[in-house]
């Protein structure tokens, strides 16, 4: 048991006494004590030191009060993951929405200069251009029309249907 959690103890012992008129002060001290734990104490520690707490209340009203109280706290806690999982869903959708217009624009870029530079562009080709999602691939090809002399030279599976 280390400083922290022994002085914890000791004082929820002291508080322990306090009479029913009291009970205000008691559940400002909970609050207290249950924020500081949250906020000042690392992660891993709280639950030691929420069963700590627990076990040094003899009131057993008292101890039903701090149980109700961790009921709430694990409210917030749950919570804040919901919240965590929130932003790094919109972090996940925000980077695959980017990756599908990435992919959008050099498709559609693509067959756009193939019409320009060599005019009618074969169903084969469009279906897979349009089927492909590999920027590399597309990239490639996209590199390729600069110095090709012929659909054939872009390597695009359909050139010739």
């Amino acid at each position: 048991m280390d400083e922290f959690e022994r002085l914890l103890a000791h004082v929820a012992d002291h508080l322990g006494g306090l009479s029913a008129a009291d009970l205000r002060r008691w559940r400002e001290f909970l609050c207290y004590i249950g924020a500081m734990i949250y906020h000042e104490r690392q992660e891993r520690e709280h639950r030691k030191l929420h069963d700590a707490l627990e076990r040094s209340i003899q009131n057993e009203e008292l101890r039903r009060e701090l149980v109700d109280m961790g009921k709430t706290m694990a409210d917030v806690l749950v919570e804040k993951g919901r919240a965590e999982g929130r932003v790094e869903g919109r972090v996940e959708g925000r980077a695959e929405g980017e990756t599908k217009a990435a992919v959008q624009t050099r498709q559609h870029t693509l067959v756009r200069q193939i019409r320009k530079r060599f005019g009618d562009v074969p169903v084969g080709v469009l279906k897979t251009v349009a089927s492909t999602s590999d920027i590399g691939q597309l990239d490639t090809w996209l590199d390729r029309l600069v110095t090709a002399n012929t659909i054939d030279e872009l390597e695009i599976p359909g050139c010739s249907e």
